[in-house]
């Protein structure tokens, strides 16, 4: 059986797989995002999460610093829902908005 492929926002995860989230990249996101495009051009990063029947990418604020280069928000600071303005159809087929 193939996993479900699905891509969610790291602040509409549920409460276990936010947990599953820290526990899989206890030392931050860093050195594990990924950079994608919307069908906008724009950028956006995530992460890989897997669990026994989904893989995920989940996506991770992030803002542009003065050196052209990109900070992770803290998810507190992060109150708009990123899921709202990107179209993840354009990038992977095989992924599904949830």
């Amino acid at each position: 059986m193939e996993k479900k492929r699905v891509i969610k926002s790291l602040d509409n995860l549920d409460p276990e797989l936010k947990t599953l989230v820290k526990k899989t990249y206890p030392d931050g996101f860093e050195g594990h995002l990924i950079r994608l495009q919307n069908a906008k051009n724009e950028p956006f990063f995530c992460v890989p999460l897997e669990t026994s029947d989904t893989m995920y990418l989940v996506k991770i604020a992030v803002t542009k610093n003065t050196d052209g280069g990109y900070d992770i928000d803290d998810e507190e600071d992060n109150e708009r829902d990123e899921d709202s303005n990107v179209d993840e159809a354009s990038f992977d087929e095989d992924f599904e908005d949830d």
